[in-house]
């Protein structure tokens, strides 16, 4: 039988994720919490309708709002000493502050707990900006965060309706779509890659089509 230690080191066990889930808890606001284990509850729900990996979503989930206790000033000063200054560069750093609790999240959790396996420290990484080439997991994540029953905008409840009806892709469009659409209707700036990846998705899904026709 495996000890209480092995299965710590196991950061897909029910031990680990209590342990971080009550870590998180300690460096947000309870609103804050609340919303991340929303997060958590949704991650796994889409997981399970869409045949991903039910705990690595729930962790991914639990996680990915591990920084999300800075402000702009001092998640700025966390990305630098963590080296996530260089990946995102020096616009995003100037500008979109918000973004980087992403990355730098991904690389603090990597190093602290080397046995998070990759697919969750990236999906953590790219939940705030999403990147072209989304994996399963990194869409649910994305999807998640935007979905969790806190939610509240106008659009919500019409997209969670969609899970289980819309295959992951498609769900995984329309709430990029909506975030884009809600950025620039704010008059808030967008991430330099924002463009490269609508057009990628884009380009997919006619590309998909042409070939159903076919």
């Amino acid at each position: 039988m495996a000890s209480q230690d092995d299965r710590m080191d196991d950061a897909l066990s029910e031990e680990f994720y209590q342990a971080r889930a009550e870590e998180v808890a300690s460096r947000v606001s309870p609103k804050r919490f609340e919303h991340i284990e929303g997060v958590a509850r949704t991650a796994e729900l889409l997981a399970r309708t869409y045949g991903a990996d039910l705990a690595r979503a729930r962790l991914a989930g639990v996680l990915h709002d591990w920084d999300k206790g800075y402000d702009d000033e001092t998640i700025r000063e966390r990305a630098c000493a963590l080296g996530v200054d260089a990946f995102v560069g020096a616009w995003v750093m100037d500008h979109l502050p918000a973004v980087l609790h992403g990355p730098t999240a991904a690389e603090a959790l990597a190093r602290a707990f080397p046995q998070i396996p990759d697919d969750v420290i990236e999906a953590i990484r790219w939940h705030t900006t999403a990147r072209i080439d989304m994996t399963d997991l990194d869409k649910i994540v994305y999807i998640a965060d935007a979905l969790e029953p806190s939610r509240r905008f106008a659009e919500a409840d019409e997209l969670r309706a969609g899970i289980g009806v819309l295959s992951l892709d498609e769900l995984y469009h329309r709430v990029y779509r909506l975030w884009t659409l809600l950025l620039i209707e704010r008059d808030r700036p967008l991430h330099p890659d924002t463009i490269q990846i609508w057009n990628a998705m884009v380009a997919k899904e006619s590309d998909a089509k042409k070939e159903k026709s076919a």
